[in-house]
């Protein structure tokens, strides 16, 4: 049975559920580092939509304590909303006086105050049917039996921790990494199936958002530029086709002159030519660029968010035609047979 949350968890997972029924896409906890050091843990983190062209990323400082230092912590969330580089920040606390909420307005920071907070425990906004950061912990845990078992908590750790810095085709190659395991680990599975479902469909929320961010900038052009540009993405990356192939060349060359074997740059080519014609980026790319597609991508990232999250995860053939869907090219993508997948 699951210890009781402390005040602080408590606070975190009420204010989750509130901005979940208000229509964002909420990560709880998500790791900041700087090459090998962790910075700091953003408390939550938020992804709205408002239009086509319009996102909205903020990160969100909870402190439900007696002694809260409001003050401090606008200067705080407004910093790291600094080094983010997201759009915007908000500081809960159970402070209540006046000049709190005046000193965050006049610094761009809303503020949530003690009265807020107050009402949001009696509010049924607060109280989902869903469990806890704690509770998924616990079963992605002990369903890969730790670090033993391929450490499932801590790819769970860096995919939330990629939506602060990685909304990028790198980024989203990450999350496919780990959804391909996860589906290795669906089919590797005798018994319980649900952390393995868990991991899936949070991986999936988190590359779907990264996909989405992306795409904000490129709703304007064609279908087809869209599917060069996914494509691309999807098999070389952030940096992209021509830079690659431009490193490939470097390395072929510089492989050329300190080789004594004939041939060896052709060779080295070759093989990075057909490592990235092996990647099925086209499967992707095609269902990706379509228009239905791209409108339902936000709310498919809830979707799946809610299913990894819920008391008991909904089998893929219990979700929306869309997110099916996208589970199916997933599958595709990755050689698997759908059937194995949309059950």
């Amino acid at each position: 049975m699951s210890e009781q949350l402390l005040k602080g968890a408590a606070a975190e997972e009420a204010l989750r559920n509130y901005f979940l029924s208000i229509g964002f896409f909420v990560a709880r906890g998500c790791l900041f580092k700087y090459n090998q050091f962790d910075v700091t843990d953003v408390d939550l983190w938020l992804y709205g939509k408002s239009s086509a062209l319009s996102r909205e990323r903020l990160n969100v400082d909870i402190k439900n304590k007696k002694t809260p230092q409001a003050l401090e912590r606008i200067f705080w969330a407004k910093g790291l909303q600094f080094v983010l580089g997201v759009e915007g920040c908000i500081v809960a606390t159970t402070d209540q006086r006046p000049d709190v909420r005046e000193f965050g307005l006049k610094h761009q920071v809303r503020v949530l105050d003690g009265s807020f907070l107050s009402r949001l425990t009696k509010s049924s906004r607060s109280h989902l049917q869903r469990i806890t950061e704690e509770q998924f912990f616990e079963q992605i845990d002990s369903g890969s039996m730790g670090k033993l078992g391929g450490d499932w908590k801590g790819r769970y750790e860096k995919s939330k921790s990629r939506l602060l810095d990685s909304l990028t085709f790198d980024g989203c190659n990450a999350w496919l990494i780990d959804i391909g395991y996860f589906f290795e680990q669906l089919f590797c599975s005798t018994s319980n199936t649900t952390p393995a479902w868990r991991m899936i469909y949070t991986a999936c929320s988190h590359l779907v958002v990264a996909i989405d961010f992306i795409l904000r900038d490129h709703v304007a052009i064609e279908p087809d530029q869209q599917k060069t540009l996914l494509e691309d993405g999807f098999r070389y990356g952030s940096a992209g086709k021509l830079f690659t192939e431009k490193v490939g060349e470097m390395i072929s060359a510089l492989a050329d002159s300190v080789a004594a074997q004939p041939g060896i740059a052709d060779t080295i080519n070759h093989e990075l030519r057909e490592q990235a014609a092996s990647v099925r980026a086209e499967i992707l790319a095609e269902f990706l660029s379509q228009r239905p597609a791209q409108r339902g991508l936000f709310d498919a990232a809830r979707e799946l968010e809610a299913a990894a999250f819920a008391i008991q995860p909904p089998m893929p053939s219990n979700l929306s035609a869309s997110v099916q869907s996208l589970l199916g090219v997933l599958a595709d993508f990755f050689g698997f047979d759908r059937k194995r997948i949309i059950v």
